[in-house]
């Protein structure tokens, strides 16, 4: 774990290099917060040192260099692709950690953010709807199901959802907002009226979650204010990048369906892709070159399959795929790319 965690900050925290005493200093942090959350570590000892020994065992994936500044040494992750590949690999380990957490802190970008692109709203700037933004998190927790263990199987993404934002409640990270603001910001049927209007480009939620009677539409809303503290603000921007890599994937795999001609047996389909995204990776398009991993091609394409844009059938053993009737309109592959956006953080 100390090196998934050397490698964590170094991609997500650090990515243009950081002073060893400072990696020091926030290794020891998310060291705390990993034991917060009831995850071994697997080792122990003084930090110092066992940071020293997760750079060793990083390799050439970063560069270690001396600055007469402040005569210490400055740590750099290394920008070549199989480099950073190896990294994410060991990053992913506190990714596992945080991934419900990265998703609620991409799903608050997204409700925000939607508000502040005009869509109309009775709530005020600096407040959010708790089920709003718990409902959001549950479609991008179905997005991202084939990324990990999101959910225990007795658990719905809702509930999920729903305990995460207690937990950031808990952290102080979002804060309630008093009685006299909960009373004066209820939707507005207009408001309701509207949403009901222009619905999500899919519809994530299943069945079971709706009928889910601890938590429905009997659960009064509540509203919350995001912290602005610099250390809550930096802490939302760390979960926010834990997801980039994997939103970037997705984002653009929605695109390459964009220019889909098929039918087209699924191997074929699956390296021209993980070849679109490398090139993006190689002609520094990419903003997380992490983002081209085949594995997060195989899930991409896997889940698009799961949510109906691709329709497979079998030929000599093979799966061939082509455009479903719903995605075949250029429009709906459209409404897929910029929902997945919506959670991108630029």
């Amino acid at each position: 774990m100390s090196t998934h965690i050397v490698a964590c900050l170094l991609l997500y925290r650090h990515r243009q290099g950081i002073d060893l005493s400072t990696l020091v200093e926030d290794f020891f942090v998310m060291k705390e917060e990993v034991l917060a959350r009831d995850f071994d570590l697997g080792f122990s000892g003084n930090s110092e040192d066992v940071v020293m020994h997760a750079i060793q065992l990083l390799g050439n994936c970063v560069t270690i260099t001396h600055t007469s500044r402040n005569d210490e040494f400055f740590i750099t992750p290394s920008t070549t692709v199989p480099s950073v590949f190896e990294l994410n690999f060991y990053s992913n380990g506190v990714l596992h950690v945080f991934i419900m957490e990265a998703i609620i802190a991409c799903s608050l970008y997204a409700v925000l953010n939607k508000r502040g692109l005009g869509g109309p709203t009775s709530t005020p700037p600096n407040l959010i709807s708790q089920e709003q933004l718990v409902r959001k998190a549950a479609s991008l927790c179905y997005l991202l199901s084939n990324e990990g263990t999101i959910s225990l199987p007795c658990q719905t993404f809702y509930q999920v959802c729903h305990e995460t934002v207690g937990k950031f409640i808990q952290y102080g990270i979002l804060t309630v907002a008093e009685h006299d603001d909960q009373e004066d910001i209820s939707p507005s049927l207009a408001e309701q009226q509207w949403d009901k209007k222009l619905p999500e480009p899919l519809s994530w939620r299943s069945d079971e979650e709706d009928e889910d009677s601890d938590f429905g539409e009997e659960q009064r809303d509540c509203y919350l204010k995001v912290s602005q503290s610099k250390e809550h603000q930096q802490f939302i921007t760390f979960l926010q990048r834990l997801l980039g890599p994997l939103l970037e994937a997705y984002s653009s795999a929605a695109i390459f369906v964009h220019n889909f001609s098929g039918p087209v047996p699924e191997p074929e389909y699956l390296q021209k892709l993980h070849k679109y995204l490398i090139t993006r990776t190689e002609r520094n398009v990419a903003v997380y070159a992490e983002s081209a991993t085949y594995c997060l091609v195989k899930n991409a394409v896997k889940m698009f399959k799961d949510i109906g844009v691709f329709k497979e059938t079998k030929q000599k053993r093979v799966s061939v795929l082509e455009l479903s009737s719903t995605f075949l309109p250029q429009c709906n592959r459209q409404k897929l790319l910029e929902y997945i956006l919506s959670f991108v953080v630029l």
